[in-house]
């Protein structure tokens, strides 16, 4: 069972689907999570500052073609994809405040960049790098009803190009 995204977890919570020592001890694990990430960057510095440069160039190139609103969209449908692997990571994506960068794991497992985006009318195609085996594949988005991006359902391996 994958644990759900703290975005996920307080909509159950709004919902009533789970009651307040359940949403706490869930989000508890996630502060856990982030906080050992925390001290590998500070245990090693300079990999962190390389990381983070690299993540950088890798949001400049896509900056070059596409707003910061058209990135973001794309990673708060992968978010919301049921299955997504790396949605733990994309999960605050919505926020400007947090930087683009931030989403990008160019070296640190697992993996994940947008090494493009081809956008046509409501389909949107992205070519990812992602997970511990470095795949790169293509992913088709689409927009609803609403004109909300879409992301395919992961479950078992779908979503795959």
């Amino acid at each position: 069972m994958t644990l759900e995204t703290p975005r996920q977890l307080a909509a159950k919570f709004e919902r009533g689907e789970i009651v307040r020592t359940e949403f706490q001890a869930l989000m508890a694990i996630h502060a856990r999570e982030l906080i050992e990430e925390i001290e590998e960057e500070h245990q090693n510095p300079i990999a962190a500052w390389v990381e983070s440069r690299l993540a950088k160039s890798s949001v400049k190139k896509l900056l070059r073609k596409h707003t910061p609103f058209q990135i973001r969209e794309i990673l708060v449908a992968l978010s919301e994809a049921p299955g997504f692997p790396l949605a733990k990571y994309l999960w605050n994506a919505p926020h400007p405040d947090v930087p683009l960068h931030c989403f990008f794991r160019i070296r640190k497992e697992p993996v994940f960049q947008i090494l493009s985006i081809r956008s046509e009318g409501e389909e949107t195609e992205i070519h990812v790098e992602i997970l511990r085996s470095r795949n790169r594949t293509r992913i088709a988005l689409t927009r609803d009803s609403a004109w909300q991006l879409r992301a395919p359902s992961f479950a078992r391996g779908a979503g795959r190009a």
